[in-house]
């Protein structure tokens, strides 16, 4: 548990872009410049499964990963 817990730490620490949950909303929090954007989806409207990987983080290697992430969460 540990090593999977510093595995997925380092994970968000290294990727430019981590898809994740902020006040009920689903967000991104953009690494380079540490800044937020937030989206309109509501948290809850996801399936439990899917409220719970965000509330963990999903991190995002390329703006590809990203854009198709923001499709399957947000729309």
């Amino acid at each position: 548990m540990i090593k999977q817990t510093a595995a997925l730490l380092l994970a968000l620490l290294l990727s430019p872009f981590v898809l994740t949950a902020r006040d009920g909303y689903v967000a991104l929090y953009q690494t380079e410049d540490q800044s937020w954007v937030m989206t309109d989806t509501p948290l809850a409207s996801l399936p439990p499964a899917d409220q719970a990987l965000l509330r963990r983080g999903l991190p995002l290697e390329t703006a590809q990963d990203l854009t198709s992430a923001l499709e399957d969460f947000c729309s």
